[in-house]
């Protein structure tokens, strides 16, 4: 019997992220919010210490919006990140960072960020054409979606930051 979606909340959930220019790591997290295999969320720390990031990731859309938030729970911004993602098992995924991002600010703004580190994978024959491709094309559905205000959905908007505990909020 599948479990409900309150039963998902604090599961472990493995994701393998692949990023050509930095990182190549595993991480075992707690689901936060569970809308199906497809669409989920998790919360951890930045490395800096400052931020948190509640990340829901858009498994079938290829990309994920982060609710960024200072420690003290005060909103900042959202961070959005094209990805190539699939399901490898159950509750475990591997997600390659195909590097190209987006800041969307509360008031509705947005900002293009590593469009350098995109170009230089491209030159470097890091990516696939088939990957570069995917990039562009979410990219521009992000931007289209942004600029009509319709980008951020509404459980996005509306999510708050869960209560940080040391054992919750740790990447392995």
């Amino acid at each position: 019997m599948p479990l409900s979606e309150w039963e998902w909340y604090g599961v472990d959930v493995t994701i393998k992220k692949i990023k050509f220019t930095t990182i190549n790591k595993t991480y075992t997290e707690k689901v936060r919010d569970w809308h199906g295999r497809h669409l989920f969320a998790t919360q951890y720390p930045n490395p800096d210490g400052k931020r948190i990031f509640l990340t829901y990731y858009f498994v079938k859309k290829g990309y994920t919006i982060s609710k960024v938030f200072q420690k003290s729970g005060e909103f900042l911004y959202y961070y959005c990140d094209v990805m190539e993602m699939r399901q490898v098992g159950r509750l475990r995924y591997v997600m390659v960072d195909l590097l190209l991002d987006m800041i969307v600010y509360p008031d509705g703004r947005y900002h293009l960020i590593d469009v350098d580190e995109f170009a230089e994978a491209i030159e470097k024959g890091q990516l696939k054409r088939r990957q570069q491709v995917h990039s562009l094309k979410t990219l521009d559905k992000m931007i289209q979606l942004q600029t009509n205000r319709s980008f951020i959905p509404k459980i996005l908007q509306e999510a708050r930051m869960f209560p940080l505990t040391d054992s919750s909020q740790q990447r392995r």
